[in-house]
């Protein structure tokens, strides 16, 4: 090889190197931009955490260790506000995944209106929470909502219910709100991996004699469960970290009855001007997401060695 191919050979390879790192180099600025906006932010929120940080003396914030910690955990709404959450989480996440599936498989069949549906399933994710949670609390209004309307007039009740002034009905709403609102991504993720499966296998159930629920046990659920998997790490994280809808339904209330782990963060930091405490309460928070996504990702595991 002579000495000019050489150096044209030498040049190609480094012109690959510099294409193999221009990707990188192009989202080098987003990505920092990204960092900014999020790094930042939670080391912020850690260091508040270990110091005792009131925004009506913010001058002075003295080292205070795990001493927020201790006394979040110490404190009287704390117990009631993390058995609420939980609840509230374990509920609407079950019962998200049981829609999100059954609207999918709705929508997978052959039915020529399943494009008009697929616009129906959407629309409540359209409408911002803020919107859609003072329409729920419309619905719910225990003196003129639609809900005791309907209910009246089917002969089920005899009066109207104050059901956003009762603990389990302000629960129940709170709960049918989160549901109706999260629901139609799960759906359209499920609706996803419905298309992907192969129709062969669907008509080999049939050619032995099962039917479609054999053929939704043996094929679809199996091939759905890192799907479904997903789904339920995303609607934890959602419904851990709830808070417009309680804040516009609510408020909290009544009493304490819909105060969940992520209002008590607000109200910590911008009612009582605590940011120490409403920080060590964020990472609480995100403590028990971490265990939660740990439970999933071990199952997940666990069924995928069987």
């Amino acid at each position: 090889m002579s000495v000019a191919e050489q150096v044209t050979v030498m040049r190609a390879a480094r012109r690959e190197r510099r294409l193999d790192h221009f990707p990188y180099l192009a989202l080098l600025p987003l990505t920092l931009l990204l960092a900014a906006f999020t790094f930042f932010p939670v080391g912020y929120a850690g260091w508040s955490s270990l110091h005792e940080l009131l925004l009506s003396r913010p001058q002075s914030a003295p080292f205070i260790g795990l001493g927020n910690y201790a006394e979040v955990v110490a404190s009287s709404y704390f117990r009631s506000s993390l058995v609420t959450t939980l609840l509230f989480t374990v509920v609407t996440t079950a019962v998200t995944l049981v829609l999100g599936l059954a609207f999918a498989l709705l929508l997978n069949a052959p039915l020529r209106s399943a494009r008009v549906a697929q616009v129906l399933v959407l629309l409540p994710w359209a409408i911002p929470t803020v919107a859609a949670g003072i329409m729920w609390r419309w619905i719910f209004n225990g003196s003129y909502g639609p809900f005791n309307g309907l209910l009246y007039s089917a002969g089920l009740i005899r009066e109207y219910v104050p059901w956003l002034g009762e603990s389990l009905g302000a629960q129940l709403a709170v709960s049918v709100a989160h549901v109706w609102r999260s629901t139609p991504l799960p759906t359209l993720l499920f609706l996803a991996s419905l298309q992907l499966i192969p129709r062969e296998l669907v008509e080999a159930v049939r050619i032995d004699g099962g039917g479609a629920f054999q053929a939704l046990r043996n094929v679809a659920l199996p091939l759905l469960r890192p799907t479904i998997m997903i789904v339920a790490i995303y609607q934890t994280i959602v419904s851990l970290t709830t808070f417009d809808l309680v804040y516009v339904m609510t408020g909290g209330g009544p009493g304490d009855a819909t105060s969940l782990l992520s209002y008590f963060t607000y109200v910590e930091i911008f009612k009582g001007l605590n940011v120490g405490t409403g920080s060590a309460l964020a990472f609480l928070l995100g403590l028990v997401s971490l265990i939660f996504i740990g439970a999933y990702l071990y199952l997940l595991k666990s069924e995928s060695l069987e």
